[in-house]
């Protein structure tokens, strides 16, 4: 621990402009430096954010070591099926003293519900069987967590539910999160156990009561530094040799660790702790805080994990610009991720686009026969889309792909192909 805070003040002292890299485990919240020096952020949000995790108090263990085998810092936060009841209700507080690491596991991950669908089926050695299990029939799983700020803006506004949404954005009021409010999302899939020394792992128990180990393949920051939101995604280094992946489709941009080389040298950044630890086999993709760059050209950044399907189109900034609500006729509306044309489907996600470029006011408008703006924007994060109405509540909510969380899964259950030959749901 000692050689690490002297080999991170000697890089601090290299660079008068740099980062403070002295307390690693301390989140940073900076506003020039996310906008100027993008890809050294995200590094030190990534350290931060990976820290061991106290589990009691949910925040950095400052006596914790660096890829020690723990929960990290964003594991102990809320997770988003904590936050979003599916009757709308209240979450209760944050508590600290409790280990939300330890939420259960169809809570804690996003997969298709046997309540919603109770006559799905997969293929297992040629014969069609029941599913029992979305969790150990899912090629990968995928999370969200919200930090402490994030959450308590939600909750204090009851934008958990869609009830509280549309009250917050009537009468043109905004939803704007405070500087500080944080979401991620993760993918994970799982790995051998003579992999385990190359990923963050978790172990999974599933409806069998057996364990599955996992290890983090992809994690997207979004952080709440700037107005439109600071944007930085990772990816484990061994991602795009995956038999079930589709490679890289964009080339990864880090000024940072390849100073001196190519933004897309493909390492890590020396000198900052990775060494020796799992976290030195996962690689920055990219940063983003512009809709367009210098000379009007919209920015992309593509995770291949999380924007299967469209990461030649994929923008983070502008996707989740378009987080919105509406309502006509009682039934609630969301703008859609998918740029399609007509007689598209957002269930093919073979030739799925996404938007880029600068929002457009018409995304927005209203209606011909509404008073009001048809889609009222909800600060770029898209996981409110997630809220259900209350229990009690008259609203309709239409239904919601999760495409709207960019996975690559259509409305209707689909059987794809695993490298093992079997079919599952993805």
């Amino acid at each position: 621990m000692r050689a690490l805070a002297v080999s991170l003040a000697l890089l601090a002292a290299s660079h008068a402009s740099a980062l403070d890299w002295s307390k690693p485990w301390a989140e940073p919240q900076d506003a020039v430096a996310a906008r100027d020096q993008s890809d050294e952020y995200a590094w030190r949000l990534f350290i931060a954010l990976n820290w061991p995790a106290d589990p009691i108090a949910r925040t950095a263990d400052r006596a914790g070591r660096l890829g020690a085998e723990r929960p990290v810092v964003w594991e102990t936060w809320q997770s988003a099926g904590d936050v979003y009841l599916e009757d709308g209700a209240d979450p209760g507080p944050w508590q600290a003293g409790r280990p939300n690491q330890a939420l259960p596991a169809e809570r804690r991950f996003e997969t298709f519900s046997l309540k919603d669908f109770p006559n799905a089926r997969h293929i297992v050695g040629g014969v069609m069987v029941p599913l029992v299990d979305p969790l150990a029939s899912s090629r990968r799983l995928t999370e969200i967590r919200l930090n402490r700020a994030a959450f308590q803006f939600i909750r204090s506004r009851e934008l958990y539910n869609v009830d509280g949404q549309l009250r917050a954005v009537a009468g043109a009021r905004t939803v704007s999160f405070p500087y500080g409010a944080q979401e991620v999302k993760a993918k994970w899939r799982p790995i051998s156990p003579a992999e385990r020394s190359r990923y963050h792992t978790l172990l999974v128990t599933l409806a069998d009561g057996t364990q599955r180990l996992y290890g983090l393949t992809a994690l997207h920051i979004a952080s709440k530094d700037l107005p439109t939101w600071f944007w930085a995604t990772f990816e484990h280094v061994d991602n795009p040799s995956l038999p079930d992946g589709e490679g890289w489709q964009l080339p990864s941009r880090d000024a940072f660790a390849c100073r001196g080389e190519t933004s897309d040298c493909n390492r890590a950044p020396r000198e900052v702790g990775l060494a020796g630890t799992v976290w030195q086999y996962y690689r920055l993709r990219g940063t983003m805080t512009r809709f367009v760059d210098a000379a009007g050209v919209p920015q992309r950044l593509a995770n291949s994990e999380l924007e299967a399907g469209f990461q030649t189109t994929a923008s983070c900034i502008t996707c989740h610009s378009r987080a919105s609500i509406g309502i006509r006729a009682g039934a609630l509306l969301r703008l859609p991720i998918f740029d399609l044309v007509s007689g598209e489907s957002d269930s093919d996600i073979r030739g799925r686009r996404g938007f880029t470029g600068a929002p457009q006011a018409e995304w927005f408008a209203a209606g011909a026969e509404q008073a009001t703006p048809r889609f009222q924007p909800l600060d770029f994060v898209w996981s409110l889309a997630k809220a259900r109405p209350k229990k009690a509540s008259s609203l309709t909510a239409a239904p919601v792909s999760r495409n709207i969380f960019n996975d690559p899964v259509p409305r209707s259950i689909a059987l794809l192909s695993n490298s093992d030959g079997a079919r599952s749901l993805r």
